[in-house]
């Protein structure tokens, strides 16, 4: 999706489902190609045409037209293309009582203590600063061994897992219809450039599409 001259973006909408919330995501066929991210809720992801490749942290899995997938909150995972004709999907979230950034992430689910020690720390930074030698430290560990117990129990690295906490936490400001700016800053954001570039990385839209979705319901 990056560096294509063509830009292609997922298009996003916001209805009601038995009194909650449920966000559509759909994109048309693409070589889509996300940052490995996890959500706050279950995802329920059709394969409307392609074939598309799903990485999770423990196996991997292709899926073509006609299949449905879904990928429990807080898994890290990614989809990938096959070939160059690319997919087409559409995918369902439903947004419960207590869904936030911290308690969907999947080190939640990972029963590793020191993948939990790190991620409050991650969780309780005001910038994207990662400095994994510091939080290494603060775990008394050494920043290899942290690194390598952290993807191991969620999937990803502590920066990535870092920048997809941030997300999370402007995605929240944005659904109460707060500027793009203030979510940005909010979220640890150097400025709305930076989380355009980041929300766009990781689900294919902007914030401003995201935002608009919500205040559209």
């Amino acid at each position: 999706m990056y560096g294509s001259s063509r830009i292609s973006r997922t298009f996003l909408t916001v209805h009601q489902a038995g009194g909650r919330p449920l966000e559509v995501i759909q994109g048309a066929q693409f070589s889509w190609r996300f940052r490995p991210h996890f959500h706050a809720g279950d995802e329920i992801v059709q394969l409307l045409a392609g074939r598309a490749r799903l990485r999770l942290p423990t196996a991997c899995r292709e899926i073509a037209e006609g299949d449905t997938v879904v990928v429990p909150a807080g898994m890290v995972h990614r989809f990938e293309p096959l070939d160059d004709k690319g997919w087409a999907f559409a995918s369902e979230f439903v947004l419960r009582p207590g869904n936030t950034p911290l308690a969907g992430s999947p080190d939640a689910q990972a029963g590793d203590g020191l993948a939990k020690q790190a991620t409050m720390m991650l969780a309780g930074r005001h910038s994207l600063q990662t400095d994994v030698d510091s939080i290494a430290r603060d775990c008394a560990v050494s920043a290899g061994h942290l690194a390598r117990a952290f993807r191991r129990a969620t999937g990803t690295s502590l920066h990535n897992f870092h920048v997809l906490l941030a997300v999370h936490k402007a995605k929240a400001r944005l659904r109460e219809g707060a500027p793009l700016i203030e979510a940005a800053l909010d979220g640890g954001f150097y400025d709305q450039a930076h989380l355009t570039r980041e929300f766009v990385r990781t689900f294919g839209m902007t914030p401003g599409t995201f935002r608009s979705a919500w205040m559209a319901r």
